[in-house]
């Protein structure tokens, strides 16, 4: 009995290793128009984005975070990306009797960027 436990715990453990990569691996793609930008603790922010024909949905963005175009996503910008596993962030919590509002969405692994208004100036030399 004591082996089958052990045994059972050791898949758990491994599952709960492998999940975060495999996540990685085959993550959800997203895509939409932002909606909103908080700021949240160590730098992260949570983005609301708005996809096509949609209800709006949150994302965490993280300074970890791939990055292409031209930065974090901002109001009014559109963005497309991957996003993997859950994730939180807090806000607020400075006060001595506030404590940290927790914000959820899914973590986003890769992420790419437009300036507000979609258009990307482009110059002439």
């Amino acid at each position: 009995m004591h082996r089958i436990t052990r045994l059972s715990l050791s898949i758990l453990l491994v599952g709960l290793l492998v999940a975060p990569l495999s996540a990685s691996a085959y993550g959800i793609s997203f895509g939409g128009r932002v909606l909103f930008v908080v700021p949240c603790s160590g730098g992260m922010r949570q983005i609301t984005i708005l996809p096509a024909g949609r209800f709006p949905i949150s994302y965490i963005w993280t300074p970890f975070t791939i990055t292409k175009s031209v930065g974090p996503p901002v109001p009014g910008g559109q963005v497309y990306g991957i996003a993997d596993v859950p994730f939180v962030c807090f806000v607020g919590g400075g006060g001595f009797f506030s404590s940290p509002v927790p914000l959820f969405g899914l973590r986003m692994y890769v992420v790419g960027t437009s300036p507000p208004g979609g258009n990307i100036p482009i110059f002439k030399i």
